[in-house]
């Protein structure tokens, strides 16, 4: 699996979320997503209250009624704790598996009948996955069942429930082999269809939300071939000057891709994403004290957006001057002060300590940097340098002992 960070992508999905929480009885500060770079329709959910979206969900839906029933589904299942009684499903089907194995080998030795072996296996192993996918046929009734309340609770359409099963119908027909595992687990689409009917017969209208719109046509822009985007979206909507911009920049047509974007900024000057896109291509084109200036006024509109400070402060250490270094480890200085900082945070911090000659913080925060990404060896490591230094800081010496005391597990 591979994710995909985007700020905001993130925050639109999760205003989603958030009120499906709530309406699920759940804490909706609790609410966490991951973006999974995949373009198949699907979420899942994995323990705790994470919901994994692949991109093929966001790409293959058309409005914000057909992501919240997906995600009230999802919710369904943290609610219904379907995760943890499904490892116990499946263990249980393994362990019919396993005792049909050692029946079919014992009969086998026992007859001189391989055959007869084999077929006690067969049937065995064959039993225990049938009783294990209805088991989660059953599960996913359920996760449907609670994604009809929550929507009614939130006011979502369900004709968004319609519209995605129109989706999964499409993707079936087209990817008949890859879906085997769908089918198995989930009960076929037109009989959920069927299933649902009287809840989708007399439902409010779909809605439309432009910020929707807009995460669809930057994750276009990203991940389909430009051609295939360019032709997509060729009108004059935001999303598709949003989307073009994109394709353009990525088939190397720059100055349309920034016209495109100067037309977005001057239509909606207080939206920090474009500004932030422009800042991105401009620093990655080797324009860095352009895309200072609008890095710095994206996070002027958006301060809570970790992601973008981390992208300012890159530039920031990027230019190389004094202030612009100083600038920059005071903005990463607040970012390894959040909870749950970026890791890149700690090392973007490690570099502008040594571009300013403070050796020690250096080794500090790249021993953080191994902590948080896992490297308990490497970590360590740099630790152990600095055990008599910063004796006139009790907060970096308790955190130099605490990754000193911590046991080998090595990044994997």
């Amino acid at each position: 699996m591979s994710f995909i960070r985007d700020t905001e992508t993130e925050d639109v999905v999760l205003s989603y979320v958030r009120p499906i929480f709530k309406a699920a009885g759940l804490n909706p500060d609790n609410a966490g997503i991951v973006l999974v770079n995949d373009n198949s329709l699907n979420a899942f959910v994995a323990g705790g209250q994470t919901i994994f979206i692949h991109t093929g969900l966001i790409l293959k839906t058309n409005h914000p009624d057909e992501m919240a029933f997906v995600l009230s589904h999802e919710t369904g299942h943290i609610v219904g704790g379907h995760v943890v009684r499904g490892i116990q499903a499946y263990q249980k089907a393994q362990t019919t598996a396993l005792i049909s194995t050692i029946l079919g080998g014992l009969a086998a030795v026992a007859g001189g009948r391989p055959d007869a072996g084999i077929a006690v296996m067969m049937g065995g192993q064959a039993s225990a996955l049938g009783v294990f996918t209805q088991y989660r046929q059953t599960e996913e009734s359920a996760a449907d069942r609670t994604a009809v309340d929550i929507m009614a609770k939130t006011g979502y359409s369900m004709a968004g429930f319609e519209g995605v099963m129109k989706a999964i119908l499409a993707d079936e027909k087209l990817n008949a082999p890859g879906e085997e595992s769908y089918l198995r687990t989930h009960p076929l689409t037109r009989t959920r269809i069927q299933d649902m009917k009287r809840f989708t017969q007399s439902t409010p209208p779909m809605i439309r939300d432009e910020r929707f719109d807009l995460v669809r046509a930057k994750l276009s822009g990203f991940l389909l071939p430009p051609k295939q985007v360019l032709k997509k979206y060729s009108g004059d909507t935001d999303a598709d000057r949003y989307a073009r911009a994109i394709a353009l920049y990525r088939d190397n047509q720059f100055s349309a891709s920034f016209a495109l974007l100067d037309r977005l900024i001057a239509d909606h000057p207080d939206n920090p994403y474009f500004y932030e896109l422009k800042g991105q291509f401009l620093f990655e084109t080797g324009q860095t004290a352009k895309a200072v200036s609008l890095y710095a006024i994206s996070v002027r509109l958006k301060p809570d957006a970790p992601l973008i400070r981390l992208s300012y402060a890159q530039a920031l250490l990027e230019l190389g001057d004094t202030p612009s270094i100083q600038k920059a480890e005071t903005e990463l200085t607040a970012l390894t002060q959040q909870k749950d900082p970026e890791p890149l945070a700690w090392q973007l911090l490690a570099r502008a300590y040594d571009r300013q000659r403070k050796k020690d913080l250096a080794a500090y925060a790249m021993a953080e940097y191994y902590q948080a990404i896992g490297s308990s060896v490497q970590a360590r490591r740099n630790a152990k340098k600095l055990k008599d230094k910063f004796n006139d800081s009790p907060i970096i010496q308790q955190r130099i002992q605490d990754m000193i005391d911590l046991p080998d597990v090595p990044t994997t």
